[in-house]
């Protein structure tokens, strides 16, 4: 595969960054179309307009079928659904990372981490945390280490909303034996899950490390991440009574939300509380704008939106 283009923190993602993996042949000039495509696609992502790059993966992965070239498929599906992922549309990634394995299995594959990667991070962000564990646990067996470690971090948060200790210890375990010198995602992820596992029993350490966690997504430009570990922080503060920083966190983190995108979080607020994604699950998933600013009491949550007649 010739690359692998965003690498997932979650959200919408968790966050997204490069990962590199081996050269795909070029045969035909369908080959010069799919690499225009999956171009347009990549700077489409970096640019933010995420439904611009799901078009054009989408694209992709349909030339992929067209020449019957499985690794073309992997690749161009994986995209498309960590673009869905960062378009916060979860259950099309799902969908789509799940055609794409059953695609490329008709061809011959079998192991595939990466799908297994983001299909955990959709169910997650779903609030599907069993099935979201379970994938994460077979992502994290990986021989990409980037691919691994994210797995891990998608462990952990699930682990933690489901109230599994053990798999949320496994997760942590993973995330503090990888070898030095860690990225600044990596230190992020790590600061992170080890708030949730010191946050009952040492809330001030597991409070500094979600400030930490927050701080060093800030530093990258993992915005969605950031306010995550923003909102960690605010629960951990109000666990142990200091409403006034929660309810500043809670702000936030919502306040940061709900600018990444005009849209965001809406698909979840609304269709996951009417349970038509859940499954019977009745409440969306915690990293949520509008359930952040509920928390945060009175705080405005776009301060800066254009209101009628303003010029």
């Amino acid at each position: 595969m010739r690359r692998l283009a965003h690498m997932l923190v979650l959200t919408a993602p968790l966050l997204l960054a490069g990962c590199g993996a081996s050269q795909s042949k070029l045969t035909a000039q369908d080959d010069a179309a799919w690499d225009q495509t999956m171009m347009a696609g990549r700077d489409s992502f970096d640019l933010g307009r995420y439904t611009v790059a799901v078009s054009q993966y989408r694209k992709a992965a349909n030339l992929a079928l067209a020449r019957d070239d499985g690794t073309a498929v992997a690749e161009a599906g994986y995209d498309l659904a960590v673009s869905q992922l960062a378009a916060n549309r979860p259950a099309e990634a799902l969908k789509a990372a799940q055609a794409t394995r059953q695609a490329v299995q008709l061809r011959g594959a079998q192991d595939m981490p990466s799908l297994d990667l983001v299909e955990a991070a959709s169910h997650y962000r779903l609030g599907h945390y069993a099935q979201a564990i379970s994938l994460a646990q077979q992502a994290m067996h990986s021989a990409d280490t980037g691919v691994a470690a994210r797995a891990a971090l998608v462990l952990g948060l699930a682990a933690d909303a489901q109230g599994d200790q053990g798999a949320l210890q496994a997760a942590d375990v993973y995330l503090s034996g990888l070898k030095q010198p860690l990225s600044v995602a990596q230190q992020a992820d790590r600061a992170e899950i080890e708030a949730r596992v010191l946050r009952q029993a040492n809330p001030v350490l597991a409070g500094q490390q979600a400030e930490q966690a927050a701080n060093l997504r800030q530093s990258a430009g993992a915005y969605h991440d950031m306010a995550r570990a923003l909102a960690l922080a605010a629960r951990i503060a109000a666990s142990q009574g200091d409403q006034a920083r929660a309810h500043a966190l809670w702000a936030r983190a919502a306040q940061s939300a709900a600018a990444q995108s005009g849209s965001l979080n809406r698909m979840d607020a609304q269709t996951l509380v009417h349970g038509s994604l859940t499954k019977g699950n009745p409440m969306p998933p915690a990293d949520d704008a509008q359930a952040w600013a509920r928390n945060a009491g009175e705080s405005v949550l776009r301060p800066f939106a254009e209101t009628d007649g303003a010029h």
